[in-house]
Order: structure tokens, then sequence, then C-alpha cells
């Protein structure tokens, strides 16, 4: 298996980056935000965690910047139902900040905004994942909120918002623009986080 590729930016696409190490260009799949963000940098070198599915008639590689997205990224496609596009579109509208919390406060309505993805796979994504993202595991990197007594605050504040009628992502925007959450209690950040919605 491929771990990762650094190579120089030669082209990107509307789904796809390509590139070259050492005179071998490699397509790499990965979602339309971190596509965006390697655009942004130009063609200097960058290096991408890489996901291989290999079929009888094609070996494709996905891609990301960072090692919790291309974790979080195999978990999705352990899910039966979702495949690597389902899987990079789930991405592509959900940090995994955000999908974190969108399966433990159960919003499958969040996860199926993405392209090809029915209520249905969301609410497998749910059931399958909860419990299995944990924060503080290698499996998700929580930016920001890195001890689990920490991420408990955060949820907790999450289901509150959630309760007195906003969105889940709502909720979690409000409290990642609240400087110092981290160190509140579910009162304080709750107080808050409403200020900022």
């Amino acid at each position: 298996m491929i771990h990762y590729i650094k190579g120089q930016l030669i082209e990107a696409g509307t789904e796809s980056v390509i590139l070259d190490n050492h005179g071998i260009g490699y397509e790499i799949f990965t979602t339309g935000r971190v596509l965006q963000s390697l655009t942004r940098q130009g063609k200097e070198e960058i290096q991408l965690y890489t996901h291989m599915q290999i079929r009888e008639d094609e070996w494709t590689l996905f891609g990301f910047p960072d090692r919790s997205d291309i974790r979080v990224f195999r978990q999705l496609i352990s899910v039966s139902g979702v495949g690597p596009k389902a899987a990079l579109a789930i991405l592509n509208v959900l940090t995994v900040e955000e999908l974190y919390y969108a399966i433990q406060s159960g919003d499958s309505k969040s996860i199926a905004k993405a392209q090809g993805v029915g209520p249905k796979t969301a609410q497998r994504v749910v059931v399958d994942l909860k419990g299995v993202l944990q924060p503080g595991s290698e499996t998700i990197d929580v930016d920001g909120f890195a001890g689990t007594e920490d991420v408990n605050v955060i949820s907790e504040t999450a289901e509150a918002l959630t309760a007195l009628g906003y969105s889940n992502m709502d909720a979690l925007r409000a409290i990642r623009r609240v400087e110092g959450a981290e160190s509140m209690t579910v009162e304080q950040l709750l107080s808050q986080a409403l200020r900022k919605l």
C-alpha cells in the first residue's frame, strides 16, 4: 500500500490532483475543500496521505493532507453502502470535527446533504460509527479540543443548542467561535455560544 505521496502539484481538476513524484504523475482523488486549499498553495511540493482502491480493471488513489481525514475516510468506506465517492462527498460538506458531532448527536440530516448520500445511508453512518469515532483516539483529531473532558463539554453544549432549535452545524460553528471554549463549563459555553448565533 502507498501510505503517502509527496510531489509537485502539476494539475488540479474538479475531482482530483496530479502530483509529480520523480517523473511519475499520480492522479489522486480528493474533496473540493482540499482541492481549493491545494490550488491556493500553487505548484509547490505537497504531501497527501493516500488510500488505494484496487479493482480488476482499475487502481484508484484517494488522498488528504491530514492523517485524521484519511482515517475517517477509511472509517466511512467501512460502512455498508458507502463507497469512496460517497465518503468524499461527506467529507466535502462536513469537516472531520463536524462529522464527529453529527454522528454523536444523531444528526443524519447533515450527513445526507452530501451528494449521492440518501437518508438511509446517512442513518447507517450514524449507527455504525457512533462510538467508533472517538475524540483523542487515532481515529479522529478534534482540533482545539484534545481532552475527552473538553469534548464532552462541547458535545453537551451542542446538544443543548440543538434542543433549542438550532441545527447541529450552526451549534458547532457558534461554539468554535467562542474563545477559550475548552476551559468553560457547559453553562458558560452555552451562554457565550448563544451570543454568536
